[in-house]
């Protein structure tokens, strides 16, 4: 009966530390930093919008969950305290990016630099394709801004 007890012991301390290892790694395990990751994909973002219009569900499977480096004239830009949003192409439909909060306070005075027209390449991690906003990136940081120069150009 002694040893009944012993082994029973033994088998809950064993699943005390399996239950309390499990919780730690599945709650506690840092986030992606997507900053530091290198892009899966450097993309158009004309390009990476056609991808999912012609086959959404191939191109899940290609971007989902990995980052993706976009660069696109920026047709709406909206700063807020708890976070921005940058969209590609058109308002309703294009290629939506999203930036939390932590990186609007990091990043803040570069954020409220753009503006509509200009080209922006940011990196964030794609969670595919919505009917409402077009493809989404979440997580987003800034890569590069380029004024955007048409009416030069189009003058040459």
């Amino acid at each position: 009966m002694k040893k009944l007890i012993k082994i029973g012991l033994l088998l809950f301390g064993i699943g005390i530390l399996s239950a309390t290892g499990t919780y730690l790694y599945v709650f506690h395990k840092p986030h992606r930093n997507i900053a530091k990751e290198k892009p899966s994909y450097i993309i158009d973002a004309v390009n990476f919008y056609d991808e999912f219009i012609h086959d959404e569900e191939e191109s899940y499977l290609k971007y989902g969950d990995k980052v993706i480096q976009v660069t696109g004239e920026v047709v709406e830009f909206n700063l807020r305290d708890n976070g921005a949003s940058l969209v590609y192409l058109n308002p309703l439909e294009g290629v939506n990016c999203s930036f939390d909060s932590t990186t609007v306070i990091r990043y803040n005075d570069k954020l409220s630099d753009i503006d509509v027209g200009d080209r922006v390449t940011v990196k964030g991690k794609c969670d595919g394709f919505d009917f409402i906003m077009g493809v989404v990136l979440t997580r987003c940081v800034l890569i590069e801004k380029q004024e955007y120069l048409s009416s030069i150009q189009s003058v040459h």
